[in-house]
């Protein structure tokens, strides 16, 4: 017999386990934010048949790096989105930070590629991971309105 008092609103709501919920998605928030970083931090002068792990990232043409901004940060978003959910009852509130923390996180990425040696910053990749943020936490208020 399923407790009804864990799945008031759709979400659950675990009495005992919701600070572990809640570390746990912020590790796997902050976590995935990290890689991003080492994402960023590949120099972009390496020579691609020296370059190890990093020359698949070389090997990526240009166009197609680009792009990938958008699921990259498209899944951020869909990351905070799911760690403010446990704070949050208004969904909200959670859709319009998720937006900022993850658009917010690729400005700040863009500046760090500045100090990396053959990077630099695009306002194309900004618009690129701000399109990726739109379009997920989108999916997710029409999956939302949909389901009511």
């Amino acid at each position: 017999m399923e407790n009804k008092s864990i799945r008031a609103s759709g979400k659950a709501e675990h009495k005992g386990n919701w600070r572990f919920i809640l570390i746990f998605c912020l590790m796997l928030t902050f976590g995935y934010m990290g890689g991003i970083y080492w994402l960023s931090s590949i120099p972009g002068n390496i020579d691609p048949e020296e370059a190890g792990l990093y020359g698949i990232i070389s090997w990526t043409p240009p166009a197609l790096q680009n792009l990938l901004h958008i699921p990259l940060f498209g899944i951020l978003a869909w990351l905070w989105y799911r760690t403010l959910g446990c704070w949050f009852t208004n969904r909200r509130v959670p859709l319009g930070l998720s937006f900022l923390f993850a658009a917010g996180y690729g400005v700040i990425d863009e500046i760090h590629q500045l100090q990396v040696p053959g990077r630099y910053a695009s306002l194309t990749d900004i618009a690129l991971n701000a399109l990726g943020a739109v379009l997920v936490l989108w999916l997710l208020n029409r999956r939302k309105s949909l389901s009511r």
